[in-house]
Parts: structure tokens; sequence; C-alpha cells
């Protein structure tokens, strides 16, 4: 009998979940195993929960531990899979840290495999001793068209985009002085450092302070822990929108195009479709750039997130933060261009040399770029990984039964 496996899918209005679990779980079931995918909400958590009593998996998987189920034994409100004994793998499609309240729900479970998509984020999780491996994320190849390459918009820039005041804003409303001021130069010092993760700066920040101040940040993280992590969350965010409302103010003379909500006043020549924000409309619309200008959330420090890979898929000549995956895993000025996110000279350098001097070369690097994405960052890919991975468990879980028979016979 084919191993089982059961994909939980959750609600997601940007269509995230549909897209990495409908590519992932094809290539698993062409794999040798025998898979069931469900789509659980809040209204149908007891017939979820019964139909994978009833399929008996050895696998469960889902996307940042949105479809875990809890059941109580004995009195006491366990994750599901830990009283039916099945592997959980939860992949976290961005930093672990954002689901902090359902990641601490389950970390005393030993039946839990997290996948992550950053090196940083592998490593957090190891340390506390947790089983984690490193997954990239792919492209899912049925969500994209033939390319066409005479596109009709020169630059798309991928939002949401807050004005980083309203945040300040916000924060002082809410914050003691102390917390406040911690807040924004955190997101300060990740607006400098794209590379820098967001826990490594909190605690290098935290150290340079007076020892009262570090002694009552100390306590807060101690005794608030989720309202800290939230901080942090928040600090980052703010990094993140203040780098991409600096990237929009920066380039005159071209229209660009913002895909997803913006708060604030932009200049005249950002036109923003708000209501885009789906990942196959987005998808659609890369098709239809030509330069896709991308910065990147603060909480992927070393690696790629799904837009990358989607915007250099759909034929984009794709701009992101120079990161160290853009070193390893996509060729810098063959697959995509990369540039330093405070320094727009160089961005709007960038762009006015690759839409009015090269055209040629943009359409090149777009071509090789894609060409590759195709070929090696497919859900198809990552699934293959993945299959071979509880492959792995199996195997191994087989080869201890069977030592601990031979050692009672």
């Amino acid at each position: 009998m084919k191993p089982r496996v059961v994909f939980i899918k959750t609600p997601d209005p940007r269509g995230f979940t549909d897209y990495i679990i409908d590519g992932i779980s094809k290539a698993v079931s062409s794999k040798d195993f025998e898979i069931k995918v469900i789509n659980a909400d809040e209204t149908n958590l007891q017939q979820i929960a019964q139909e994978i009593m009833d399929f008996k998996p050895l696998f469960t998987f889902d996307i940042n531990l949105n479809g875990v189920l809890f059941a109580e034994k004995d009195n006491v409100r366990k994750p599901f899979f830990d009283i039916l004994g099945n592997i959980h793998i939860s992949w976290f499609i961005e930093d672990p840290l954002i689901h902090f309240v359902k990641l601490k729900s389950v970390l005393n479970s030993n039946q839990v495999l997290f996948l992550t998509v950053d090196v940083e984020h592998t490593q957090w999780l190891a340390g506390m001793g947790k089983n984690v491996a490193y997954m990239l994320p792919g492209i899912n190849p049925s969500y994209f068209k033939p390319p066409v390459w005479e596109r009709e918009f020169d630059i798309t820039f991928i939002g949401p985009v807050i004005d980083p005041s309203l945040f300040e804003q916000q924060w002082q409303s809410q914050m003691d002085e102390t917390l406040y001021f911690f807040s924004v130069e955190l997101g300060r010092l990740l607006y400098r450092n794209p590379d820098m993760p967001v826990r490594f700066a909190a605690g290098f920040l935290a150290s340079q302070f007076n020892p009262k101040i570090q002694e009552a940040l100390f306590k807060f993280q101690q005794e608030k822990d989720e309202e800290y992590t939230n901080l942090l969350m928040q600090a980052g965010s703010y990094a993140m929108h203040l780098r991409r409302w600096k990237i929009l103010e920066s380039i005159e003379d071209i229209d660009i195009h913002v895909l997803g909500p913006v708060e604030g006043e932009t200049p005249d020549n950002v036109i923003v479709y708000p209501d885009i924000s789906n990942i196959q409309e987005i998808i659609r619309f890369l098709e239809k750039t030509k330069i896709a200008l991308l910065s990147q959330p603060t909480f992927l420090p070393t690696s790629f997130g799904f837009t990358v890979f989607n915007s250099v898929a759909a034929g984009a000549m794709t701009m992101v933060e120079d990161r160290f995956a853009a070193r390893t895993i996509l060729t810098e000025d063959k697959d995509i261009v990369t540039y330093h996110p405070i320094d727009p000279v160089e961005i709007e350098g960038k762009i006015m040399y690759y839409l009015q001097d090269a055209p040629y070369e943009r359409e090149e690097i777009a071509k090789s770029g894609r060409e590759k994405v195709l070929k090696e960052h497919t859900l198809l890919n990552r699934g293959e990984f993945l299959s071979n991975m509880m492959k792995d468990i199996i195997n191994k879980v087989s080869q201890e039964q069977q030592q601990a028979q031979e050692k009672k016979d």
C-alpha cells in the first residue's frame, strides 16, 4: 500500500495556499504516495478530523501551521497529529516569528517537521531543537501563459505600501517612550541593513542601550513574549515600508504601476491598483510588464520569496535587492538584476538603462531567468524534494523498528 499524505488547505484570499498545494500535491502523487487534499475552515473542523482519521495518513501537510487541528486527550489539549501519531509537515513561506502564537502551541511536539524558505529561519528553529529543513519557494507552471515580449507596462512595483510616518504616529499613541524609540530605531536599523535578521538586530540594538533600558526590554521579552514578538514584526514591517516608500519617492519621470493597496500620498507618477493582490491577478499583470521592481519583506534576510520567482517566470526582467540568494540561486545580470535598497541613484539609473539604452539586454535577462525558473524552481521540483524527505523518514522509522525487533529476538 502506498504511504498516504493529507494536504490541508485553509482560506487564503491571496490564493497562495491553493497555488502551492495544487502544485506540490501533484508532484507528491507522482512519487508513489496516495494523497488527499482537504479544504478546512472554522465551520467544518469536526468533519475534517473525521476525514483524516478515516484516511489514516502517515503525513499531513499545511502552510504556516494554518491547518493544525487540536483535540483533547486525557483532559489535555493536544495537536491532532500527536493523538493520531502521524508526522505533520508545515511549510513556513514567511518568517515563523509572524506565526509565533501558532508555533508556541506545537513546540512541545516531536511529530512536526518544519520547512522554511530562508536559511536564517532554519537556523532559528534548529537552535530550539526542532526538526527543520530548508526548501526554497517555487512556481506553479500551470498559472503561467506562454510569454509575449511586446509588453504594455514599463515598471510594475508589488505592494502593499504604507507611508512609514503612519507607523510612527500609531506607535506614539500606543507605546511608552522607551518602546517607541526602540521600535523606530530597530526599524531604521533593518532598513539600513537588509541582510540583518530581525532577531539579531533586536538583540544588537538592545545591547547599545544603558543597563536600565536593557533590563526593561529583557523583562518585557520574558513576561510578554507574544507582545514582544508582535513588536519585532511591526518594526520589520516598518522597515519594509520605509524602504518601499523611499523607492517610490525617488523615481521620477516614469510611471510606476503599484499592485496592491497603498496608504499615504504618493507622487503623481505612481499609479495604484489597490484591488490587485491575488496571486493569479499579479501574475497576469507581470506578464504584461517589462521591468518588475521588487522590494522584499524584511523577514527574508538571505533568500527570495515566492513573488521573485513568480515575477521571473512571468517574463518580466526582475529587479530585487541584493541578497545572498541573488548570487546562489539566480545569476545576477543574467537571470535577474539586483540593486542596493537605499541607493536611489542606482535604482533609477538601472531602470533607465534597461528601458531606454538596453532593451535587447533587458529581454535577454528576462528570457534567461524565465527559462531557469521553469527548469529548476517549480513546485514540482519542491514536491520531489518533499517526497524524498518523506521516504527518508519512512525508511529511518522502518530501520529503527527492525533493529528494535532484532534486539527482542
